[in-house]
């Protein structure tokens, strides 16, 4: 460190300077906050509008399956002739449908197995879509068998093949539950187009330096896949399972309004608006009290979905 000397109060070069003395703990350490990538994502996340109003709706929604259930009265999920077809009022929100069942409860318990079985129909297929893009992506001897697979299915359209594959299984496995037919149907081949994604995102992952290495020391192809590999794709696959999730829904609602999902006895979205589209005409809140609550769900999870891409993406943070 240089002092404040008059040139002729210098009488050697050591006058010039002062010892500064070293510290090895101060000179490692660093002034900026440690780089955390989950709460970075956060932190995007938080700002997005798009993000507020999904978490606004999802607490709305969580809140309505857990309340409305325990709030609902004798018989509102029972027929009842004597009060069927009534329009919306104080006492039924909704109105009642052609069985007499109160709309608002139904709507809300079927919202709750909706959910549940596009809960669980997704987390499958990501999880099988994620298996397999991992092996078709590292181990490219696969390509020939599995792009025509991929061709196979994806030039038809997978709602069609969902109820194909819904009515086969009711013929041959008739004693099968309705919601168990379903998730077999929903998982056949649901997950193909996750496992095409995560096989293009393996194979930009595995020409890093970083693999190159890994697999050149001669690293197993599971050490690489589990430790290498899925750290880096976890991000992209919480994106598919949230954008994954309103697309069961639709066609779960699909399919039980066209007679192959769950039974019109069961009260499910797509029961309900498969009992009621047949006299929208006279009695249209039999068939927009579901589609209304469809609507809503499709829309939360589709703004959760957006807001969780943006999020995600390492673009975004610092």
């Amino acid at each position: 460190m240089a002092k404040d000397i008059q040139p002729e109060a210098i009488q050697n070069e050591n006058d010039l300077f002062v010892r500064v003395p070293i510290n090895e703990t101060e000179s490692e350490h660093l002034a900026a906050e440690p780089y955390s990538y989950w709460k970075s994502v956060f932190r995007v996340f938080i700002k997005k509008p798009s993000a507020i109003i999904a978490i606004v709706c999802m607490f709305l929604m969580i809140v309505g399956i857990i309340v409305v259930p325990i709030c609902a009265y004798e018989g509102a999920y029972e027929s009842n002739i004597a009060i069927a077809n009534l329009a919306p009022s104080g006492e039924h929100f909704f109105g009642t449908d052609l069985a007499g069942r109160d709309l608002f409860f139904c709507c809300f318990k079927g919202l709750s197995k909706s959910l549940f079985l596009a809960f669980i129909t997704s987390i499958i297929n990501v999880i099988i879509g994620t298996v397999v893009g991992l092996a078709w992506g590292y181990f490219r001897k696969l390509d020939p068998i599995m792009i025509e697979i991929y061709n196979l299915f994806s030039n038809i359209p997978s709602l069609l093949l969902y109820m194909l594959l819904s009515f086969v299984f009711t013929n041959a496995f008739p004693s099968m539950t309705p919601e168990l037919r379903l998730i077999f149907a929903l998982c056949s081949i649901g997950w193909i187009g996750v496992a095409l994604f995560i096989r293009n995102q393996t194979i930009i992952i595995t020409n890093r330096d970083y693999n190159v290495a890994s697999i050149t020391l001669g690293t197993p192809a599971r050490r690489i896949m589990m430790k290498n590999l899925l750290p880096y794709l976890l991000a992209v696959i919480i994106t598919e399972l949230s954008l994954m999730l309103p697309g069961m829904i639709s066609s779960e609602v699909t399919m039980s309004f066209f007679g192959v999902g769950l039974p019109v006895e069961t009260i499910s979205i797509g029961a309900i608006l498969d009992a009621g589209y047949r006299y929208f005409t006279s009695k249209p809140w039999q068939l927009l009290a579901p589609a209304g609550t469809l609507a809503f769900i499709i829309f939360t999870f589709y703004l959760l979905g957006l807001a969780l891409s943006d999020a995600l993406d390492p673009k975004k943070h610092r």
